[in-house]
């Protein structure tokens, strides 16, 4: 055997056993103590904040396509409570109203028919959540608890709410703290919100709570002023001087009244909002705002 020709060859392979070594050591996995965060900690650091606790999240119920779904059926069903002057009967039985121009003009525009789920505060967001109605269109209030449960959209129009007595019964009573007295009966609508307005600005007085029309219930005797949310408070007195005069030339709160669709639908609401623009940018909604702020039985 030649000794002299394998001893390069042996040191060849040495060479190469000890480069792969040091190979396998640089890519070897990192000790767990390292792994796991042990080593040098920075004496300056902020301390570690302890693991973030939350609930489990809440799942979105699934969605459905409304508009889709009333271009499927037909029909657009639409919630409304008798509030004048965004919804009443008129003279032939049928329901007239701000609210309603609305409903019937958004009909018309999908090219469905239109159908009144009459009802009462109470029931008319639950209607509308268990699908009995497509939306709201009756001069609903925009607040924070409906909110939490329904989307509103961009506002249909403005109110206000004033306070409306009457002259054969409370001529004598001038100002609003002359009607916060005991003896005193002040009609207003059961709706949550505006009876809530009541019952903070005149608690001392008898609150009459009515489903119909608040001013009607003066006009009956029953009650010596009315709080009513309108489109013009003038527009009422000016159409029964004899009967009406404003205790406060400022209303008391101010709102917005807009539709109200269940969460979920982004797409609807959307169309709704782009609707509500179009026909803003017409006038539209403007003009059937002075309408029936001024119509011939404001003062009933």
């Amino acid at each position: 055997m030649n000794h002299k020709i394998l001893a390069p060859r042996s040191l060849a392979l040495a060479a190469a056993l000890l480069t792969l070594s040091m190979a396998a050591g640089a890519q070897a996995p990192a000790p767990a103590a390292a792994a796991s965060g042990a080593g040098y900690v920075d004496p300056n650091a902020a301390p570690r904040r302890a693991a973030h606790q939350d609930v489990e999240p809440v799942p979105r119920a699934p969605a459905f396509d409304t508009l889709a779904t009333i271009r499927k059926r037909g029909v657009l069903r639409v919630g409304v409570v008798q509030v004048p002057p965004m919804v009443m009967t008129g003279k032939d039985s049928r329901l007239v109203g701000f609210s309603i121009d609305v409903a019937r003009r958004l009909a018309d525009d999908l090219g469905v028919k239109l159908e009144f789920v009459e009802t009462w505060w109470s029931e008319v967001i639950p209607d509308l959540l268990e699908r009995r109605t497509d939306l709201i269109v009756t001069g609903l209030w925009q607040n924070v608890p409906r909110a939490l449960v329904v989307n509103f959209t961009q506002p249909t129009t403005h109110m206000a709410m004033h306070l409306f007595a009457s002259k054969p019964l409370a001529g004598k009573r001038r100002t609003l703290t002359d009607f916060n007295q005991p003896g005193v009966r002040i009609a207003v609508s059961v709706d949550p919100a505006q009876l809530a307005v009541a019952k903070a600005r005149f608690p001392r007085a008898t609150l009459v709570a009515v489903d119909d029309d608040a001013l009607l219930v003066v006009t009956e005797g029953r009650a010596q002023a009315a709080l009513v949310a309108t489109l013009s408070a003038q527009a009422i007195v000016d159409a029964a001087p004899q009967r009406w005069f404003l205790p406060a030339g400022e209303p008391l709160p101010a709102t917005s009244a807009a539709i109200a669709v269940r969460k979920g639908d982004p797409d609807f609401l959307a169309f709704l909002n782009t609707w509500l623009d179009i026909q803003r940018e017409q006038g539209w909604p403007q003009e059937r705002a002075r309408h029936w702020a001024t119509f011939k039985e404001a003062g009933r």
